[in-house]
């Protein structure tokens, strides 16, 4: 009997066999990552990640950034230092770079106006507080990798913090982490049986 981990290959030949004329609904065809060991968000993520204060000053935020060669890093607040309250990247630093000295347009739509003051406040940071993304998209250690990479593709995130129960930074997990995941997964896959090469073979 073939193993779950073959099911979705199985699939994948059937929809194959319709779409070449042996069934003729669809030439699209799915395919599922083979199910084998569940991994968590735990398991796959950078622990104890670079993290700025809200008061830390802009230059020195960006000079740790470059030190690192990271695009950005979640922000802390300076009462725990360890309760997350925004996240800080290379783009916030353009916008500041951006719009030195420049006058931004206040008319339009309330949301419009809105987004010309937040940008006017990034361009007069002097704390990362100023030029941080607040409230950020976050998941728990707990998460499997599944949920979390169908997270970030939604949202568009190339980095999501995480956190645990009480707000917490724990770990930062990146798309390089969601491909070395899949990497793994694929890896994991049993070899392929007789049996299995019997059943897709020619």
């Amino acid at each position: 009997m073939l193993g779950r981990s073959y099911a979705w290959l199985i699939l994948l030949v059937c929809l194959a066999n319709r779409a070449l004329g042996f069934g003729g609904v669809s030439n699209r065809v799915f395919v599922s990552t083979p199910v084998t060991t569940r991994r968590f968000v735990n398991d796959c993520m950078t622990p104890n990640p670079c993290t700025f204060t809200a008061s830390m000053p802009v230059e020195e935020a960006m000079a740790m950034l470059l030190e690192l060669g990271v695009s950005g890093a979640p922000v802390v607040d300076d009462e725990t230092g360890t309760t997350l309250i925004g996240v800080v990247s290379s783009f916030d630093f353009l916008q500041k770079e951006a719009g030195g000295g420049s006058l931004l347009p206040m008319e339009g739509s309330a949301d419009r106006v809105e987004g010309y003051i937040d940008a006017a406040k990034k361009i007069c940071a002097k704390q990362v507080a100023e030029i941080m993304t607040p409230n950020p998209t976050t998941v728990k250690p707990n998460a499997t990798m599944r949920s979390a990479a169908g997270l970030m593709a939604k949202e568009r995130l190339n980095r999501v913090p995480v956190v645990d129960d009480a707000g917490a930074i724990v770990g930062i997990l990146t798309s390089s982490d969601i491909m070395q995941d899949l990497l793994y997964v694929v890896r994991s896959l049993p070899p392929q049986s007789d049996a299995m090469h019997d059943k897709v073979g020619p």
